[in-house]
């Protein structure tokens, strides 16, 4: 049953042409960063390698945040537009495994993000700049571990947050704009609180959702923090929203 509501939302998301134009951007971007990066490395006068390129690329994996919450903040919310919401739930499947089923496909979308950014990433490389010496490449293979890793915890966090936000207000757009907003600005919040040193600052979601300050010789925002700290308190804001989704589609009434 579960992997049957997993796949229709699949197919729904795979269909719609918004998406598919949303994904065609993404592929296009990734070739703009390859040419872009070939440029600065030629301009420069500096050794254009694969390693050079792809340890750049993995600069812009923030990215991958507006495309999922794009579609981690509608993929609830367009149910109540389309008015479909009551046909989805008068099938044999309870409430809740038709919430999980969609929570567990943003997810995914997630997984399916960085595995395309990682595809495109080393096809454009090899395009570009060559595939001689790539076992020398990959020395660098542990710092690129770390970043699409945290990346996916990042993207996580955000399309969790955009998914309760289309839960709760069943508005796409709200949902969307609200996500997109905080994701421009919550970071330079935090650092401005942690600036003038106001450690409540630490307990703000943003101000752990970069988990790279805590590898490769980087400075945590604030000095009290912790690689620990900050999953805990991740995971009670994963609990928090997670809530408010479950209780909000499992409660409240469809009209």
């Amino acid at each position: 049953m579960m992997f049957n509501l997993i796949r229709n939302e699949h197919i729904k998301i795979s269909h719609k042409k918004g998406y598919q134009v949303l994904f065609l951007v993404f592929v296009i971007g990734c070739l703009l960063l390859a040419l872009m990066t070939k440029n600065i490395l030629s301009t420069s006068g500096e050794n254009e390698s694969f390693a050079d390129y792809f340890i750049f690329s993995t600069n812009f994996l923030f990215l991958l945040q507006f495309v999922s919450v794009i579609i981690a903040g509608s993929i609830v919310a367009n149910e109540y537009d389309w008015g479909t919401i009551k046909f989805l739930l008068i099938r044999p499947a309870q409430r809740s495994k038709v919430l999980l089923s969609k929570y567990l496909t943003v997810l995914l979308i997630g997984v399916y993000l960085l595995a395309s950014y990682l595809i495109f990433a080393l096809l454009f490389g090899f395009i570009f700049f060559g595939i001689s010496d790539v076992a020398g490449d990959f020395d660098n293979g542990r710092y690129i571990f770390l970043r699409f890793m945290t990346t996916f915890v990042e993207v996580s966090v955000m399309s969790t947050f955009a998914f309760t936000i289309s839960t709760v207000f069943r508005s796409s757009v709200i949902a969307t704009g609200t996500s997109i907003f905080l994701i421009l600005t919550g970071r330079t919040f935090v650092e401005v609180l942690a600036h003038y040193q106001i450690s409540w600052g630490k307990y703000i979601l943003f101000a752990n959702t970069n988990l790279t300050q805590f590898f490769s010789g980087n400075r945590p925002l604030f000095r009290e923090m912790t690689f620990t700290g900050s999953i805990l308190i991740l995971c009670i804001y994963l609990g928090v929203f997670i809530a408010a989704s479950w209780y909000s589609f499992i409660k409240r009434d469809v009209a």
